[in-house]
């Protein structure tokens, strides 16, 4: 079974790339374009990995953020926006506040190689973490 990741992105474009970039890294990719969706699904499923867009549309990062607090998440986060260095700085502090597990951040246009690199390595994690969970 493959990793599940959850691309929150509104632009298609970039849900398009990051779709390709996801299952490139063995993942099953879910893309939705609003924080509505996305809580929709994380309050219904469980992933492996978020990619978040920090603006999204009326929303913003935060939002999900937020949710993830409340549903005591522990899904890998890794930011993917173009919003200035001050922006992601505030959301990775608030985040790490908030006790969530944060990746590094990627700066739109998205350094491909790096990303595919962090993917492989928390798909790595994750499939650690489920072996371990059968064994108990």
């Amino acid at each position: 079974m493959s990793n599940q990741l959850l691309v929150i992105e509104d632009a298609e474009v970039h849900l398009s790339i990051l779709r390709k970039i996801a299952v490139q890294c063995g993942y099953e990719a879910t893309c939705v374009t609003s924080v509505d969706a996305a809580a929709e699904l994380l309050r219904s499923r469980t992933f492996d990995c978020i990619t978040l867009d920090l603006s999204l549309g009326d929303c913003c990062g935060a939002d999900i953020l937020l949710l993830l607090n409340e549903l005591k998440s522990r899904t890998p986060v890794i930011f993917i926006s173009g919003a200035e260095d001050g922006t992601r700085e505030e959301h990775v502090r608030l985040a790490t506040v908030l006790g969530l597990v944060v990746y590094p951040q990627f700066q739109k246009p998205v350094d491909l190689p790096a990303l595919r690199e962090t993917l492989k390595q928390i798909a790595t994690i994750a499939d650690c973490e489920k072996l371990v969970a059968a064994v108990r």
